[in-house]
């Protein structure tokens, strides 16, 4: 005679499976959450004082030019100098961040979103191997 008995899973697989799937759902979450509002770094200037800011496509990241700064991720030092930048956001939203290192998740050190009609100004530093501009606005350099 045979045993049907319901065969049980090992503890280890059990484990193994509950970390996949935790591992797998914390990825989906950060993937779909926005990236951010506004903190220290970023001033807010009152709507109207900073230049209107031009819609761009989402080109790869050109070298800055007297008309500003558009989408792409510019490396600081080389494609753009250290220095305090603003920009207010035109119909839609956009977004900025400056980075630490490129292509890694733990590479930001600060971001925001701007909304519509709002101004910002970002302080890149020296020190920021990177600044990442997504969404339409134009960042030009503070005199």
């Amino acid at each position: 005679m045979t045993d049907h008995t319901p065969r049980r899973w090992p503890l280890p697989a059990v484990i193994a499976a509950i970390v996949l799937l935790a591992v797998a759902v914390g990825v989906v979450l950060t993937l779909a959450s926005p990236p951010g509002r506004q903190t220290s770094d970023a001033r807010p200037t009152p709507t109207g004082s900073a230049p209107a800011a031009e819609p761009s496509s989402a080109a790869p990241a050109s070298p800055p030019s007297a008309a500003g700064i558009g989408d792409g991720i510019y490396a600081v030092g080389s494609e753009i100098q250290p220095g305090t930048y603003a920009a207010t956001a035109g119909d839609h939203p956009c977004y900025w961040a400056r980075l630490r290192s490129f292509g890694r998740a733990d590479s930001i050190i600060d971001e925001a979103n701007l909304e519509p009609g709002e101004s910002a100004r970002v302080t890149v530093k020296a020190s920021d191997r990177g600044f990442k501009v997504s969404n339409g606005c134009t960042w030009r350099p503070v005199l």
